[in-house]
């Protein structure tokens, strides 16, 4: 059964559930960049040759920089295996989470000007949870999660 999920191993499961996360997350970016101006005269098919484009060179560089968080995902998952397969909704929901809190206490631990580093580290990580931009870490890693979710309980469905 080549095709199915119940051939798949954690690893690979992880791994193709990490690359939708990264997909789901350019798609998110690409949702809310600037496009341009509608009224130019470039002709449709101009545009939608240009967006597919930049939204390659986007997903080859969000996967160059996901490839490591992935590789890290891959090795808690198969020390974690069967804790994952036992509580796999509980994981599912919560890893998404996680990863985001992980995100925003990076960038509140890193502090770009003198100013934000008196603020103290809790004030720069309440504004780090409460800023819009980064939800994407929420988003991204949300839709990994789904498709985690939907592969092993296709894989759990297959084995009873």
């Amino acid at each position: 059964m080549i095709g199915s999920s119940a051939s798949w191993p954690i690893s690979v499961r992880i791994a193709f559930s990490g690359f939708v996360g990264v997909v789901v997350s350019v798609l998110l970016v690409l949702a809310h960049a600037d496009h341009g101006d509608p009224s130019s005269d470039s002709s449709l098919f101009v545009g939608a040759l240009s967006a597919f484009a930049v939204a390659m060179i986007v997903l080859e560089l969000a996967l160059i920089l996901a490839g490591p968080l992935i590789v890290i995902a891959i090795v808690c998952g198969v020390l974690l295996r069967r804790s994952i397969e036992r509580h796999l909704l509980t994981w599912s929901l919560a890893a998404p989470i996680i990863v985001w809190l992980f995100a925003c206490g990076v960038m509140a631990s890193t502090s770009a000007s003198p100013a934000a580093a008196a603020q103290g580290l809790l004030r720069r990580l309440a504004a780090a949870i409460l800023a819009k931009e980064n939800l994407l870490f929420l988003f991204g890693p949300g839709g990994s999660g789904v498709a985690f979710y939907v592969l092993s309980a296709v894989r759990k469905r297959r084995r009873v």
